[in-house]
């Protein structure tokens, strides 16, 4: 089964459950977009979380590579600011790793194949080493959003 998140253009829509660093959770939901262009693709995502109403937008690049097996990224978050990050393909994952520019946040995020139109991604984002924030996000796509 060839990957579809991010190799192809297309919207998704994103559910599932954000964790804070005392790994009090809330319910998360919303929704990316992946345009391809010539040099570069781009996502445009938001993100929501229930109980608090706190919503994170998010605005990244992708600079695919002519192999298709990697890619590298980065990202502008609204109050931690610019991500760097590397995505490789491995069987039915995909393996992403970043750092902010500030050099105090890390993380990583595993988007795992479920089928053609069905991820789970599963990440954490670190602050001098310590976890600040973790997800689980089931991603969807195609007629049965």
């Amino acid at each position: 089964m060839a990957h579809t998140f991010l190799l192809r253009p297309g919207r998704w829509t994103v559910y599932g459950r954000f964790f804070d660093a005392r790994y009090r959770q809330e319910g998360a939901r919303g929704s990316l977009e992946v345009r391809h262009d010539p040099l570069v693709w781009t996502i445009q995502a938001w993100l929501e979380l229930e109980d608090t109403g706190r919503r994170i937008e998010l605005s990244c690049s992708v600079a695919p590579s002519k192999g298709g097996a990697a890619a590298n990224w980065f990202c502008v978050h609204p109050r931690l600011g610019k991500f760097e990050g590397a995505l490789e393909l491995g069987g039915r994952r995909m393996f992403s790793s970043f750092r902010g520019t500030d050099g105090l946040h890390a993380g990583q995020s595993t988007f795992t194949q479920k089928d053609e139109r069905a991820y789970l991604s599963e990440g954490e984002l670190r602050r001098e080493g310590a976890i600040v924030c973790s997800w689980e996000l089931a991603l969807r796509t195609g007629p049965t959003q």
